[in-house]
Protein backbone atom coordinates (compact mmCIF):
# COMPACT_ATOMS: atom_id res chain seq x y z
CA UNK A 1 0.00 0.00 0.00
CA UNK A 2 1.01 3.62 -0.43
CA UNK A 3 2.85 5.16 2.47
CA UNK A 4 1.08 8.50 2.01
CA UNK A 5 -2.02 7.44 3.88
CA UNK A 6 -3.33 6.51 7.30
CA UNK A 7 -3.99 3.09 8.80
CA UNK A 8 -7.64 2.24 9.26
CA UNK A 9 -9.56 -1.00 9.60
CA UNK A 10 -6.39 -3.07 9.09
CA UNK A 11 -5.67 -1.39 5.76
CA UNK A 12 -3.75 1.66 4.63
CA UNK A 13 -6.12 4.37 3.41
CA UNK A 14 -4.74 6.02 0.29
CA UNK A 15 -5.24 9.76 0.00
CA UNK A 16 -6.95 9.28 -3.39
CA UNK A 17 -9.62 6.94 -2.00
CA UNK A 18 -13.17 7.84 -3.08
CA UNK A 19 -16.27 7.88 -0.87
CA UNK A 20 -19.47 6.03 -1.79
CA UNK A 21 -22.51 6.79 0.35
CA UNK A 22 -26.01 5.37 0.73
CA UNK A 23 -28.97 6.74 2.73
CA UNK A 24 -30.99 4.33 4.83
CA UNK A 25 -33.96 6.15 6.31
CA UNK A 26 -32.58 9.23 8.07
CA UNK A 27 -29.10 7.70 8.33
CA UNK A 28 -26.23 7.75 5.84
CA UNK A 29 -23.54 5.09 5.56
CA UNK A 30 -20.27 5.53 3.66
CA UNK A 31 -17.20 3.53 2.65
CA UNK A 32 -13.85 4.39 1.08
CA UNK A 33 -13.21 2.60 -2.23
CA UNK A 34 -10.94 2.32 -5.24
CA UNK A 35 -13.15 4.16 -7.77
CA UNK A 36 -12.27 2.09 -10.85
CA UNK A 37 -12.75 -1.26 -9.10
CA UNK A 38 -15.95 -0.06 -7.39
CA UNK A 39 -17.52 1.06 -10.64
CA UNK A 40 -16.56 -2.19 -12.39
CA UNK A 41 -18.13 -4.14 -9.50
CA UNK A 42 -21.24 -1.99 -9.78
CA UNK A 43 -21.47 -2.87 -13.47
CA UNK A 44 -21.43 -6.59 -12.70
CA UNK A 45 -17.76 -7.66 -12.72
CA UNK A 46 -16.73 -10.28 -10.17
CA UNK A 47 -14.19 -8.36 -8.08
CA UNK A 48 -13.37 -9.28 -4.44
CA UNK A 49 -14.89 -6.68 -2.12
CA UNK A 50 -11.68 -6.74 -0.04
CA UNK A 51 -9.79 -5.37 -3.07
CA UNK A 52 -12.33 -2.61 -3.69
CA UNK A 53 -12.43 -1.25 -0.16
CA UNK A 54 -9.70 1.19 0.80
CA UNK A 55 -10.72 0.88 4.44
CA UNK A 56 -12.43 -1.96 6.25
CA UNK A 57 -14.55 0.50 8.27
CA UNK A 58 -18.12 1.76 7.85
CA UNK A 59 -18.70 5.48 8.34
CA UNK A 60 -21.50 7.98 8.92
CA UNK A 61 -19.19 10.66 7.52
CA UNK A 62 -16.08 9.17 5.90
CA UNK A 63 -14.25 12.45 5.22
CA UNK A 64 -14.52 13.46 8.87
CA UNK A 65 -13.64 9.96 10.05
CA UNK A 66 -16.95 9.47 11.91
CA UNK A 67 -17.52 5.73 12.09
CA UNK A 68 -20.98 4.16 12.09
CA UNK A 69 -21.94 2.00 15.04
CA UNK A 70 -22.43 -1.72 14.60
CA UNK A 71 -25.92 -1.39 16.16
CA UNK A 72 -27.06 1.19 13.58
CA UNK A 73 -25.57 -0.87 10.76
CA UNK A 74 -27.37 -4.00 11.99
CA UNK A 75 -30.69 -2.13 12.17
CA UNK A 76 -30.28 -0.62 8.68
CA UNK A 77 -28.83 -3.58 6.76
CA UNK A 78 -29.75 -6.61 8.85
CA UNK A 79 -26.05 -7.36 9.39
CA UNK A 80 -22.97 -5.68 10.84
CA UNK A 81 -20.63 -7.42 8.33
CA UNK A 82 -18.86 -4.49 6.65
CA UNK A 83 -18.10 -6.52 3.52
CA UNK A 84 -21.77 -7.40 2.95
CA UNK A 85 -22.88 -3.86 3.74
CA UNK A 86 -20.22 -2.42 1.42
CA UNK A 87 -21.55 -4.50 -1.49
CA UNK A 88 -24.98 -2.87 -1.15
CA UNK A 89 -23.51 0.62 -0.73
CA UNK A 90 -21.33 0.25 -3.84
CA UNK A 91 -24.18 -1.20 -5.94
CA UNK A 92 -26.77 1.42 -4.97
CA UNK A 93 -24.85 4.34 -3.51
CA UNK A 94 -23.59 7.70 -4.73
CA UNK A 95 -19.95 8.35 -5.59
CA UNK A 96 -18.64 11.49 -3.86
CA UNK A 97 -15.55 12.80 -5.66
CA UNK A 98 -13.55 15.84 -4.67
CA UNK A 99 -12.84 18.25 -7.52
CA UNK A 100 -9.19 17.18 -7.46
CA UNK A 101 -10.11 13.48 -7.63
CA UNK A 102 -12.53 14.00 -10.52
CA UNK A 103 -10.00 16.09 -12.45
CA UNK A 104 -7.28 13.47 -11.94
CA UNK A 105 -9.56 10.61 -13.00
CA UNK A 106 -10.69 12.51 -16.11
CA UNK A 107 -7.06 13.25 -16.98
CA UNK A 108 -6.03 9.59 -16.64
CA UNK A 109 -9.04 8.32 -18.63
CA UNK A 110 -8.44 10.95 -21.33
CA UNK A 111 -4.83 9.82 -21.76
CA UNK A 112 -5.95 6.17 -21.97
CA UNK A 113 -8.46 7.06 -24.70
CA UNK A 114 -5.84 9.05 -26.63
CA UNK A 115 -3.34 6.18 -26.52
CA UNK A 116 -6.00 3.68 -27.57
CA UNK A 117 -7.10 5.74 -30.56
CA UNK A 118 -3.51 6.50 -31.56
CA UNK A 119 -2.75 2.77 -31.69
CA UNK A 120 -5.89 1.73 -33.56
CA UNK A 121 -6.79 4.58 -35.88
CA UNK A 122 -5.07 6.20 -38.85
CA UNK A 123 -5.37 9.13 -41.20
CA UNK A 124 -6.98 7.62 -44.35
CA UNK A 125 -5.45 10.41 -46.44
CA UNK A 126 -1.88 9.41 -45.56
CA UNK A 127 -2.23 5.83 -44.30
CA UNK A 128 -0.31 6.76 -41.15
CA UNK A 129 -1.50 6.81 -37.52
CA UNK A 130 -2.41 10.13 -35.92
CA UNK A 131 0.18 11.10 -33.25
CA UNK A 132 -1.22 11.27 -29.70
CA UNK A 133 -0.66 15.04 -29.55
CA UNK A 134 -2.82 15.55 -32.66
CA UNK A 135 -5.62 13.45 -31.17
CA UNK A 136 -5.36 15.36 -27.89
CA UNK A 137 -5.55 18.68 -29.74
CA UNK A 138 -8.54 17.50 -31.78
CA UNK A 139 -10.36 16.35 -28.63
CA UNK A 140 -9.84 19.79 -27.13
CA UNK A 141 -11.10 21.49 -30.31
CA UNK A 142 -14.14 19.21 -30.41
CA UNK A 143 -14.74 19.90 -26.70
CA UNK A 144 -14.96 16.15 -25.95
CA UNK A 145 -16.19 15.40 -22.43
CA UNK A 146 -14.61 12.29 -20.92
CA UNK A 147 -16.52 10.31 -18.28
CA UNK A 148 -14.14 9.21 -15.49
CA UNK A 149 -16.19 6.08 -14.78
CA UNK A 150 -17.05 4.70 -18.22
CA UNK A 151 -14.49 2.33 -19.75
CA UNK A 152 -12.23 3.40 -22.60
CA UNK A 153 -13.96 1.03 -25.04
CA UNK A 154 -17.40 2.43 -24.20
CA UNK A 155 -16.28 5.98 -24.87
CA UNK A 156 -14.31 5.39 -28.09
CA UNK A 157 -17.35 5.56 -30.46
CA UNK A 158 -18.53 8.90 -29.05
CA UNK A 159 -15.02 10.37 -29.04
CA UNK A 160 -14.29 9.24 -32.61
CA UNK A 161 -17.60 10.68 -33.83
CA UNK A 162 -16.58 14.05 -32.40
CA UNK A 163 -13.03 13.77 -33.79
CA UNK A 164 -14.28 13.13 -37.34
CA UNK A 165 -15.54 16.72 -37.43
CA UNK A 166 -11.96 17.90 -36.80
CA UNK A 167 -9.63 15.35 -38.43
CA UNK A 168 -9.92 12.53 -41.03
CA UNK A 169 -9.83 9.30 -39.05
CA UNK A 170 -10.30 5.64 -39.97
CA UNK A 171 -10.31 2.43 -37.96
CA UNK A 172 -9.16 0.11 -40.72
CA UNK A 173 -7.43 -2.64 -38.81
CA UNK A 174 -6.51 -6.30 -38.88
CA UNK A 175 -6.60 -8.89 -36.09
CA UNK A 176 -3.49 -11.04 -35.81
CA UNK A 177 -2.90 -14.14 -33.68
CA UNK A 178 0.76 -13.93 -32.76
CA UNK A 179 2.94 -16.50 -30.99
CA UNK A 180 6.40 -15.35 -29.90
CA UNK A 181 9.00 -17.95 -28.76
CA UNK A 182 10.07 -17.81 -25.11
CA UNK A 183 13.57 -16.47 -25.82
CA UNK A 184 12.10 -13.42 -27.59
CA UNK A 185 8.82 -13.03 -25.71
CA UNK A 186 9.87 -10.09 -23.52
CA UNK A 187 11.00 -7.75 -26.29
CA UNK A 188 8.41 -9.14 -28.69
CA UNK A 189 5.59 -8.43 -26.26
CA UNK A 190 6.72 -4.83 -25.92
CA UNK A 191 6.76 -4.42 -29.72
CA UNK A 192 3.23 -5.79 -29.98
CA UNK A 193 1.89 -3.69 -27.09
CA UNK A 194 3.37 -0.52 -28.58
CA UNK A 195 1.90 -1.20 -32.02
CA UNK A 196 -1.58 -2.59 -31.43
CA UNK A 197 -4.28 -3.33 -28.89
CA UNK A 198 -4.01 -6.74 -27.20
CA UNK A 199 -7.48 -8.33 -27.08
CA UNK A 200 -6.57 -11.64 -25.44
CA UNK A 201 -3.28 -13.15 -24.36
CA UNK A 202 -1.73 -16.15 -22.64
CA UNK A 203 1.70 -17.26 -21.51
CA UNK A 204 2.20 -20.85 -22.63
CA UNK A 205 3.86 -23.64 -20.57
CA UNK A 206 7.01 -23.45 -22.73
CA UNK A 207 7.41 -19.74 -21.94
CA UNK A 208 6.16 -18.52 -25.30
CA UNK A 209 3.49 -15.82 -25.55
CA UNK A 210 0.32 -15.96 -27.67
CA UNK A 211 -1.98 -13.02 -28.19
CA UNK A 212 -4.84 -11.82 -30.35
CA UNK A 213 -3.88 -8.30 -31.38
CA UNK A 214 -5.76 -5.60 -33.28
CA UNK A 215 -3.28 -3.65 -35.39
CA UNK A 216 -3.87 -0.64 -37.67
CA UNK A 217 -3.73 -1.84 -41.28
CA UNK A 218 -0.99 0.69 -41.97
CA UNK A 219 1.25 -0.85 -39.23
CA UNK A 220 0.76 -4.51 -40.14
CA UNK A 221 3.82 -4.95 -42.38
CA UNK A 222 6.03 -2.97 -40.06
CA UNK A 223 5.09 -5.23 -37.14
CA UNK A 224 5.67 -8.34 -39.29
CA UNK A 225 9.16 -7.11 -40.21
CA UNK A 226 10.13 -6.12 -36.66
CA UNK A 227 8.96 -9.39 -35.09
CA UNK A 228 10.59 -11.53 -37.75
CA UNK A 229 13.85 -9.61 -37.40
CA UNK A 230 13.75 -9.94 -33.61
CA UNK A 231 12.96 -13.67 -33.59
CA UNK A 232 15.04 -14.60 -36.64
CA UNK A 233 11.86 -15.71 -38.38
CA UNK A 234 10.60 -17.91 -35.55
CA UNK A 235 7.49 -15.85 -34.76
CA UNK A 236 4.09 -17.25 -35.83
CA UNK A 237 1.55 -14.77 -37.22
CA UNK A 238 -1.91 -15.66 -38.51
CA UNK A 239 -4.64 -13.31 -39.70
CA UNK A 240 -7.94 -13.82 -37.85
CA UNK A 241 -10.88 -13.79 -40.24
Amino acid sequence: MMGSGRKTGDKWLDLDAVVVGLKKGHLRFEVFVDPDLAFRFRRGEDIPIESILKSYDLYEDARRGERASEELAEDAFGTDDVFEIAKEIIRRGEFKLTTEQRNQMVKEKTEAIIQNISKRAMNPQTGHPHPPDRIRQAMEEAKVRVDPFLSVEEQIPTVVKALRVIIPISFESVKLRITIPASFSGKGYNLVAQTGVIKTESWNPDGSWTGLVEVPASKRQELYDELNHLSKGQVQIEVER
